[in-house]
């Protein structure tokens, strides 16, 4: 191989590495990259993550570790089989993870998981109204399992388009939430929000649905969770567009 040939196999294998690694996008002066089968682009002062049809999941990972996150999205319609959500890693270890996962048309269930935060053997599971609770419960999580072993749990079930998703770092552990976002239709009894009913064993037969803009999941915790990275992500929604994205 001649000299010349060498350098442009060398230049077309470097090439092919700065596809498959996406430059990190500036949004709103925070600092993101693609993840997964995401498309990341900035559309009117937006920003647009697609390439989610069908099976296909990703979204975006937020740079440093900051300590709190608040992204608002357009309502999302999950279909059913979608998922949209949040996670907080350390490397390969999830310390928090909470999903609205679709279950019909126009209903969700919110599913978290606390895999890799050591001594989580509870969550409290708290819906808010403008900031007033409306329900609170602790959910025991599973028992015994080991470090890593992912088993989501059931934070309760609603109706409504998903709006906007937090994370929040505080007294050593991570809070992570599920909100409406400020462009809620209003519902039946006038509910601008989600229409929630608690998780089991809280929930009762007959029990009217309890208005919330606020789904909040707290761990249980006697030690203190490592800080992590955040990653906004969604499974079968197709797209999401995000209209604001804040870290502090």
């Amino acid at each position: 191989m001649s000299r010349l040939s060498g350098l442009l196999l060398a230049a077309l294998v470097l090439a092919a590495c700065d596809t498959d690694t996406p430059d990190p996008v500036a949004f709103q002066g925070v600092d993101i990259a693609a993840e997964g089968e995401a498309t990341l682009a900035l559309q009117g002062g937006a920003l647009v993550v697609s390439g989610l049809d069908g099976s296909r999941a990703g979204g975006f990972q937020i740079d440093g570790q900051p300590d709190r996150v608040d992204v608002e999205i357009d309502p999302l319609s999950i279909p059913v089989g979608g998922r949209f959500g949040v996670e907080v890693r350390d490397g390969e270890a999830v310390l928090a993870s909470l999903y609205n996962e679709a279950t019909a048309a126009g209903r969700f269930d919110v599913r978290f998981d606390f895999p890799d935060a050591i001594g989580a053997t509870a969550a409290v599971v708290r819906y808010r109204l403008n900031g007033e609770v409306r329900f609170e419960g602790q959910v025991d999580l599973i028992p015994g399992r080991t470090s890593g072993q992912r088993q989501p749990t059931s934070g309760g079930s609603g109706e409504g388009d998903t709006g906007s998703t937090h994370v929040i770092r505080e007294r050593g552990r991570y809070v992570v939430v599920s909100d409406s976002g400020e462009d809620a239709p209003r519902r039946a009894g006038g509910c601008a929000g989600f229409l929630m009913t608690p998780p089991p064993p809280f929930a009762e037969t007959g029990q009217a649905a309890i208005c919330a803009d606020w789904i909040e999941i707290e761990p249980v915790l006697t030690t203190t969770v490592r800080q992590g990275t955040v990653s906004v992500l969604a499974r079968g929604v197709g797209s999401f567009t995000v209209r604001s994205l804040e870290t502090r």
